[in-house]
Formats: C-alpha cells, structure tokens, sequence
C-alpha cells in the first residue's frame, strides 16, 4: 500500500510538471527567502509641446457653470474642501508631484511654456515651484530657467523641514554645459524659496540619461532612478537602469546600474523605509530578475531590488505571467514595513486569466508574504484603468489616485470626460473605505501625486486640460491642487 501511495504521488508530480511545460502561462512569483517583497511602478510620461506665445499669468479660483461630475461610493468623512488651478492662457502647465513639511505647508513643482510667476518666461520651458498653506494661500512662488532652455521635470520630493527636491530633464545650458545628449538635473531650495544648489548629471556625453523618480529621506538624501542608453562602466550600448544617491550637499554619493542583455527594462518607483533606512526601487522588464536572464518580449514582470545605504543590491522578488504585462506605477511602505504596490495589469495576478488593463492593489508584509490582491476597473476591452500614485498613512490605509475612461462604480457606463480622476481608499485588510471619481465632459484630469497633512487632510496634484468642479481652466493645459477633508 505504501509503495502504491509513493507511486501514485510520483505520478501526480510528473503530470503536474508535464501540465506546466505545456501551460501557455507561466506565474513568474519567485523571492529571495530571507527578504521577499514585491513591487511596481510605470511612469506614463507626457508630451512636452512648446508655445511661444507670451501672455498674461492667471490663477482661477472663481466658479463658474461646468461639467463637471463626481461620483462617488461610501465617502463618509471624504469631502473636497478647494481646487486650485494655475496656468496662463494657451500655456500648457504641468504639475508633477506634491509635498508637505511637518508644519503642514503645501509644496507643488511642475513646468510650463508661458511667465507664470513673473512677468516674461526665462527659456522654452521653465520649472516652476510654490508653497501654500493649508487655505491655498500663497507663500511664495518660483520660476527657473535659462536662455532658450527646455526644462522637463519629471519628479519632486519634501523633507520633513521643507527643502524642496526637483528633478528634471535638459540637453541645454542649465546646471552645467549644453549637451547633445539628455542629461538630469536636480534643485534644492529652502523652506523660504531660496535656491540653495543645482547638480547636473550626464553619461559622460556619449548616452541619454532619463531620470524617472526621486526619493528623500529624513536626512534629505536624495534617490533618483532613470534609465540611460549605455552603460555607466564603459561604451556598451543598450537599456541600462540606475540609481544615484546625492547627500543633502548636492554631493554624488554613488551610482549603480542594472543591465540585463536584450531586455528593456523600465524603473519606475523608488520609496524608502524610515524603520530601516533601506532604498526600494520597482521596476517592470522582459527579465527573470532573480536569474538576471532575458525572457520573451511579449512577457513583462515587476520586480523589486532592495539598497542599502552605500548601494549594496539584493533581490527582493517578481511576479507576473508569461504573455502579459504586470505594470506598477507606486510603492509605499507602511510604519510596519508593510509593502504596498498599486499598478495596471491585463492579467489576473490570482487566476491567471488574460483581461484589459486594470488598475491592481497589492499587500506583502516586511518578510515577503503576500497579504491580498485588489483590482478595480472593468475588464471590457474598450476601457483601461491606470493607477499613478499610492500612499499610506500610520495604520496602514492606503490611498490611491489614477485616472480611467470607464465608470468604476457601473462597468456599464463611460467615463464623464475622456479621462477621469479617481481616488480610493482602502485599509490596511483591503476592504475599500471610499471611492470617488472627478470628471469633466470632453475633458482629461491626470493625477501625479498624493500628500497628507498631521491632521488626516488628503491632497492630490496634477495636470488637467478642463475645469475642474466649477473652477475654470486657464490654458490648454493647467497644474492643479484638490484638497479633500
């Protein structure tokens, strides 16, 4: 009897390994045992179109009759309080990131193509930095350039005592000589508007350099993440992911690469955990990155890589199927070292299963082990739902802003503009505290980032090129603040 139950079980095992070989998916969801985490993010970056019109700088507060509609499910204690719009007329303005310092100061950065905070526009395009406070009061105001310059930001960070971080893009006479090949930039300023230093950084002239995200710590370190089109350690062309540490000087620390023959690999996020000090960065490829080997172009996994604080890397894990494509697009840890990835998948994560793109939420806890899987949106082809950014509070709730052209409440129903706003919150089991959507007819509000005051109060920044809740736009394209109470 033993020897047939022995038998029996080895030939369950050869049918399931003959099952799997044969399977047309594959479940990529491997970690290192001793830390396994998992994560995402992927970046939809935005057009940069230049006008070269001058005109006059408006900030909207007034109300008028719109078309706007907002939707929602079980808010309870959600309720938006103000929106500010800022933008110029036909300028094209573009807020990419939000910060608040521990006196509950408001910090937004972004770009645009037109004077906004002064009288003439400084180069093509110009950085732009404000502070407000919590009534969207007016602090103080910036605008940087140079002479004929296109300045991109991509990312913005805050330290606790409000020094602000922008990172950008440039190939012109900024922060260091013009280059023919795209090199980053990165600013500090003070709490008071004043500019303290300004770094340049390039791959020795012979690459392009993308930088993607920026990450701050209590000690206003700065992490950065991009790509470039070679390697950092000789001239071999080809995808190469990096990450750059400055200390609080503007001092470059390190810089390490990730390079995999024949991928594309796109970094995404960076996040670090304030109990350990440890750097996070997600990311997306057609890699196994545990074996660092090249899979099927057609098959995109996340992974996760974890640093310490001199750049030392490790593996942490990756998940995906084969002939789909698992996008993150934020990561968050909690006070408990809860990881927390939100992103867009076609795919199941649990099933399998092939669908559209769908937004996805995900829980592992500080050793690895997954928690649950969320997905939102409709799975109808036609509609596709993105997530851009995730934040978690004390007790490990977390919120999530992204945009999508369907209903989320009624699969049914479209979107109310060509792209709407969404918020969601769920708490640290899962369960969906509250849900709303903003969106305006023939209109497009992007969200790209998330902050929260010491009092609860959530904000979300962003680019939009409608009203939005009856405060008119501007330009073609306006920087916005919802404060939501």
């Amino acid at each position: 009897m033993s020897f047939l139950k022995n038998r029996t079980m080895c030939n369950l095992v050869i049918i399931f390994i003959f099952l799997q070989a044969c399977s047309a998916e594959y479940l990529y969801n491997s970690s290192n045992p001793e830390t396994r985490e998992y994560w995402f993010r992927f970046l939809i970056q935005k057009e940069d179109i230049i006008s070269e019109i001058n005109m006059e700088t408006e900030i909207r507060e007034e109300t008028i009759e719109s078309e706007t509609e907002i939707f929602d499910e079980d808010l309870g204690s959600l309720s938006l309080e103000w929106v500010l719009l800022q933008g110029a007329p036909r300028a094209r303005t573009y807020g990419m990131n939000i910060g608040i310092d521990h006196n509950d100061f408001i910090y937004v950065a972004g770009d645009t193509n037109e004077a906004l905070f002064q009288r003439q526009l400084i180069g093509r395009r110009d950085v732009i930095l404000g502070k407000y406070d919590s009534h969207k009061n007016i602090i103080w105001r910036r605008q940087i350039g140079a002479s004929q310059a296109i300045l991109q930001v991509k990312d913005f960070g805050v330290d606790p005592n409000g020094n602000s971080y922008i990172l950008g893009l440039t190939w012109n006479d900024f922060a260091g000589p013009a280059s023919s090949k795209s090199e980053l930039f990165l600013i500090k300023f003070n709490s008071e508007g004043t500019q303290i230093w300004a770094k340049r950084v390039g791959n020795r002239g012979l690459y392009d350099l993308y930088p993607d995200k920026i990450a701050i710590d209590e000690l206003g370190n700065s992490y950065i993440i991009g790509n470039s089109t070679g390697s950092f350690e000789d001239n071999t062309s080809g995808n190469c992911t990096f990450v750059l540490k400055f200390d609080t000087n503007g001092n470059q620390i390190w810089i390490k690469q990730i390079a995999i023959a024949g991928t594309t690999i796109v970094p995404n996020g960076v996040a670090i955990d304030k109990v350990t000090g440890s750097i996070y960065i997600t990311g997306s490829g057609n890699a196994n990155f545990e074996t660092l080997s090249r899979l099927s172009a057609d098959t995109n996994l996340f992974f996760i890589f974890k640093y310490d604080s001199n750049g030392s890397r490790q593996f942490f894990a990756q998940l995906g199927f084969t002939s789909s494509t698992t996008e993150g697009i934020s990561i968050s840890l909690d006070p408990l070292s809860n990881v927390f990835v939100g992103g867009n998948t076609n795919v199941d994560l649990e099933s399998g299963e092939q669908t559209n793109f769908r937004g996805f939420l995900v829980k592992y806890d500080s050793s690895g082990f997954l928690k649950w899987i969320r997905h939102f949106g409709p799975i109808s082809s036609d509609k596709q739902t993105v997530v851009n950014a995730i934040l978690t509070d004390e007790v490990g709730n977390v919120f999530l802003t992204g945009g999508s052209n369907a209903n989320l409440l009624d699969e049914a129903e479209s979107s109310v503009g060509n792209e709407d706003l969404f918020l969601i919150k769920y708490n640290s089991s899962g369960e969906t505290k509250w849900f709303q959507q903003v969106g305006t007819v023939e209109s497009s509000i992007d969200s790209t980032g998330l902050a929260r005051d010491s009092e609860g109060n959530l904000y979300c920044s962003g680019y939009s090129n409608g009203s939005i809740n009856e405060v008119s736009k501007i330009g073609f394209q306006d920087l916005f603040i919802l404060k939501y109470r």
